[in-house]
């Protein structure tokens, strides 16, 4: 689907204030590549089926808006923070998956075995509707993460008495057309060589969500989030274990937030 011509930057606005920072947006082309698609049952949910993909986006600044299915009664964008729908930054890889923003769709017609193709219609703010197929796998645990406040079905792990008790902080900066991510990050240390290895106290790696939308692991202190598209967007880093746990210390995730406005 063709889109406008790209657009020459207007402008950077240089106002920040607290946590909140602002800037101008350009109309880019969008180039989407959706992979890896799969659905499976969520346990205890009475039916409700969860969908999870890579997306590939190698244009500009697009938004993940709806979804639907003929085999579904409804399906919604679950975990999402922002009302517009999930943000896809340029140049980026994002993930809907089971510890984030994902797609729930109930009311399924027909049995939910394992290898059925379900099929699936996304709609996106720029590149417009894409068709899929969703394979059936395995039925998805709950977790607990939910009552954390965190995104998706994932699990946690509470920091005991003794342990490393891991705090975060983020620093979001603009950088070009981008952001640029700093995690400032105590008793922790990442460790990427111990990646679905067991769990060591104090140590793992961060996870990036922009708009509850899962964008990448974090394997060290610094990273580049791409051009948005318009709208307020939520950043958000929570630390975790090697065998992908959340922390949780006194009842509390270890994350941090800061909001980025883009106009």
């Amino acid at each position: 689907m063709k889109a406008a011509k790209p657009l020459v930057a207007i402008a950077i606005l240089i106002a920040i204030a607290g946590a909140a920072y602002v800037l101008s947006a350009r109309a880019v082309r969008t180039e989407l590549l959706l992979t890896d698609v799969v659905a499976a049952p969520i346990e205890g949910a009475g039916g409700s089926v969860g969908v999870f993909m890579t997306i590939h986006n190698s244009g500009g600044p697009d938004r993940l808006v709806s979804a639907r299915s003929i085999v579904a009664q409804r399906a919604r964008l679950d975990h999402a923070v922002a009302d517009a729908g999930l943000p896809i930054p340029a140049g980026s890889t994002p993930s809907l998956a089971p510890d984030g923003a994902f797609i729930l769709m109930d009311g399924m017609g027909g049995d939910l075995l394992e290898g059925r193709m379900i099929p699936l219609t996304l709609r996106f703010e720029t590149a417009g509707e894409f068709r899929t197929q969703a394979r059936l796998a395995p039925p998805q645990s709950r977790g607990n993460v939910g009552d954390f406040g965190l995104f998706g079905l994932g699990d946690i792990c509470r920091v005991e008495e003794g342990e490393p008790a891991p705090r975060v902080a983020i620093e979001v900066t603009p950088d070009g057309d981008g952001w640029r991510l700093r995690v400032l990050a105590e008793d922790f240390t990442f460790a990427p060589d111990q990646l679905d290895g067991p769990h060591v106290p104090g140590t793992g790696h961060g996870h990036l969500y922009v708009g509850g939308l899962k964008l990448m692991r974090l394997y060290e202190s610094e990273a580049r989030i791409g051009a948005l598209p318009p709208g307020k967007h939520q950043v958000r880093v929570t630390l975790n274990t090697n065998d992908h746990r959340a922390y949780v210390v006194n009842d509390l995730p270890v994350s941090a937030a800061a909001e980025i406005i883009v106009r």
